[in-house]
Formats: C-alpha cells, sequence, structure tokens
C-alpha cells in the first residue's frame, strides 16, 4: 500500500487524489464516488481512501480494501463523544480518545471488517491510523512529486 502525504493541503483532496492514482497506477485513471461520497477507481482493482485535517492530507492506496483516517489532537473536552461513541473502551487522555476515533473513522471508511489497525505517528499532534489486510507500507511525500510537475 502506498500512502500519500501533503502537509500544504489547499481543500482540494480529489486532484491530489488523481495525481496519487494516476502515479500509483503510472498511466492516468479516473476517480469516482459511490452514492455516500466514498472514491473508487473507476476500472481499476485498485482501492482509495482519503483523509484530511487542517493543512495535512493523506491518501491511502492498495490493491486491497482500505481506510485511512488523520485527525489534528487538537485539546477538546472529549469525555463526552468517548462516552457517547467508545462506552466499551477506556478513554483517560487526548490520545486514546484520537487513537479510537481515527481507528473508528478507518474501519468506516474501509467498509468491511477483513482488516487490521495500524497507527503511524507520521506528523506532530495528530494521530493517523489505516485500516486493511495489507502488510507493507510506502510513505510518498506528494510535494516532491508535485514539484517534478510544475
Amino acid at each position: 500500500m502506498n500512502i500519500y502525504t501533503y502537509r500544504n493541503y489547499d481543500k482540494n483532496s480529489i486532484n491530489y487524489a488523481k495525481f496519487c492514482v494516476n502515479h500509483y497506477l503510472g498511466r492516468s485513471a479516473n476517480i469516482a464516488f459511490y452514492g455516500h461520497g466514498k472514491p473508487y477507481v473507476a476500472n481499476e482493482d485498485v482501492y482509495i481512501s482519503v483523509s484530511h485535517t487542517g493543512s495535512d492530507l493523506v491518501i491511502a492506496i492498495s490493491t486491497s480494501e482500505v481506510g485511512i483516517d488523520i485527525e489534528y489532537m487538537r485539546s477538546r473536552h472529549f469525555d463526552s463523544i468517548a462516552k457517547r461513541m467508545f462506552a466499551d473502551k477506556e478513554i483517560k487522555t487526548i490520545t486514546d480518545f484520537y487513537s479510537e476515533w481515527t481507528k473508528y473513522e478507518s474501519k468506516f471508511k474501509h467498509g468491511g471488517s477483513d482488516g487490521v489497525y495500524q497507527s503511524f505517528d507520521i506528523f506532530a499532534d495528530t494521530m493517523l491510523t489505516v485500516y486493511s489486510s495489507d502488510e507493507e507500507y510506502i510513505f510518498i511525500q506528494l510535494e516532491p512529486l508535485i514539484n517534478k510537475v510544475k
């Protein structure tokens, strides 16, 4: 699985996703959307998941179903959300909360139950979780790739 990372996200994730899919495949491909907004690569056996928080963007592309979520761990009163969403979990810290939240979101984006959670610390003050059956993760900084085509 390739995970593309970008720190200067400007609210145009579809163009970045198309760029990443084309880079992954080495040719042009089309991204379409299911009725609920989940992106997919049309006419390809490739799966995509996109997440952003603040100016950070991550795009996961794989040959198996994938869900990814990144959240900026901002200080907040998480107790009421944690009690409602994760009543069966022991949530004591903001890190505990965002760990469970990104697990929840990544599994939801995956859409299935045949994956495994992997968490990564790639940007300061963020929590990144991937839900997939993949065992190999390749992180690719998007900015140098974008600069090459400018």
